[in-house]
């Protein structure tokens, strides 16, 4: 129990942090991701909100002491999502065309895609 806490808490502070930055400073965000096919701003700040709203979910998720098995499987479908989504835009080179932004794009989808994977795990061993 104590571990799957710890993965949600993390992934919940993951977004928090992903989502105040895409808020905060969307633009050195929009520049540093790609140089040749920027996102539109009100995107990145819509995601930025989305991606706190799910990170504070996963925190509440994460603290109780008994994790709802099929929130947390909605939640590992919304990680795939997030990994699927990212990688179709690095491929497509949509908005992420910098080697920098590829690199810490895939990077973060490789720890979603991890947290998302355990996540499932609980959700389906739990039932």
């Amino acid at each position: 129990m104590k571990q799957i806490s710890t993965v949600l808490k993390l992934n919940g502070l993951n977004c928090l942090l992903f989502g105040a930055l895409f808020v905060f400073i969307p633009i050195p965000i929009i520049g540093f991701l790609s140089d040749t096919n920027p996102a539109p701003e009100v995107i990145v700040v819509a995601m930025g909100v989305i991606l706190n709203l799910y990170g504070m979910l996963l925190l509440w998720v994460g603290n109780k002491s008994k994790p709802n098995s099929k929130l947390v499987l909605a939640i590992a479908i919304g990680d795939a999502l997030w990994v699927g989504l990212t990688a179709t835009l690095i491929i497509s080179q949509t908005w992420i065309t910098t080697i920098n932004g590829i690199t810490a794009a895939g990077l973060i989808a490789i720890v979603v895609g991890w947290m998302g994977l355990f996540q499932w795990q609980y959700a389906t061993n739990a039932e």
